[in-house]
């Protein structure tokens, strides 16, 4: 299995009666869908991620629907409804990734100047978003984009971009 997966989106209601199933998109869901080769569903208890394939995929931007290799009955949709699809491969491999315990924890400065410590990664719409936190004083909010954030895991230190905070 691949090292990183993009959440798609949860695989939800079935749709008429030969498997399909619509796909409720998280943010960037689409995108990881049409770019993945490889598709793996995840469920809420912690096992590993099950290999599937996407044997059809129609509906439409906003309400894709797919059918899964082996799943020909709306009972068997059925099973995957609130399991997450998420995609590996292909033109994915291409994006930088960082898992977010690599990032919880890490030392966070702007222009050389202490910011506190990386607590939390929340997903949005456009990137996800850190939230760094310093006894003292309020939360700060940087979207972890190349543009602004650099990570550098060796040293243990995140910088963002002197002069945005």
């Amino acid at each position: 299995m691949t090292d990183v997966l993009w959440p798609c989106g949860t695989l939800g209601r079935p749709h008429g009666l030969h498997g399909e199933q619509y796909l409720e998109l998280l943010p960037n869901g689409l995108e990881y869908l049409t770019a993945g080769e490889e598709f793996f569903v995840l469920s809420d208890g912690g096992d590993e991620p099950s290999p599937v394939r996407v044997s059809r995929a129609g509906g439409d931007d906003r309400h894709p629907l797919l059918r899964l290799e082996g799943v020909e009955t709306r009972e068997q949709a059925a099973a995957y409804s609130g399991k997450l699809l998420a995609a590996a491969g292909g033109e994915l491999d291409d994006i930088p990734a960082w898992r977010v315990g690599d990032l919880i924890g890490l030392r966070a400065d702007c222009g050389g100047r202490p910011l506190g410590v990386v607590t939390d990664v929340m997903q949005a719409v456009a990137s996800d978003i850190l939230k760094i936190e310093a006894p003292g004083s309020e939360p700060v909010l940087v979207p972890l984009v190349d543009e602004l954030v650099q990570v550098d895991l060796e040293a243990g230190l995140l910088h963002v971009r002197e002069g945005l905070l």
